[in-house]
């Protein structure tokens, strides 16, 4: 009987050890459980947390570089106005440069017509002499 008790016995303490094996497995899966609850809920928040200022930062950078953008764009249609009246300038002086060019070489030409026209008068008062000269000999 002593064998069956003892058997009986570490039986006993061998389920009673099973049972206090199992009871903190579950207590250790507990604990483990609620620490990794609160590790994925601390990292959910940190995720939201990054996800919200790198909004902040990407609306920072946005806005910084439209104003950027649009200023750079005002510069350039003043440039672009500045240039578009330099060459409106450029293009009126140039054509009245050509004016003045045309007028000077009209009159020029005209100087010219006239001088010659004087000059051609003269040669033919200076041939009708020759001429009247010659005619006044021979009848003579």
């Amino acid at each position: 009987m002593s064998d069956v008790a003892e058997s009986v016995r570490a039986n006993q303490t061998k389920e009673l050890m099973n049972k206090r094996q199992v009871v903190e497995t579950r207590k250790l899966n507990d604990t483990h459980e609620t620490e990794l609850k609160t590790i994925r809920e601390k990292n959910e928040k940190e995720i939201t947390k990054v996800k919200k200022d790198y909004e902040v930062v990407l609306q920072k950078e946005k806005v910084e570089t439209e104003t950027k953008l649009s200023k750079l764009r005002g510069n350039y249609k003043k440039r672009l106005e500045e240039e578009n009246q330099k060459f409106e300038k450029t293009l009126q002086d140039l054509k009245l440069a050509q004016a003045d060019r045309l007028l000077e070489t009209q009159s020029q030409n005209e100087n010219q017509i006239a001088n010659l026209e004087i000059k051609q008068k003269e040669y033919m008062d200076r041939a009708q002499q020759k001429f009247d000269d010659e005619k006044n000999k021979l009848e003579s």
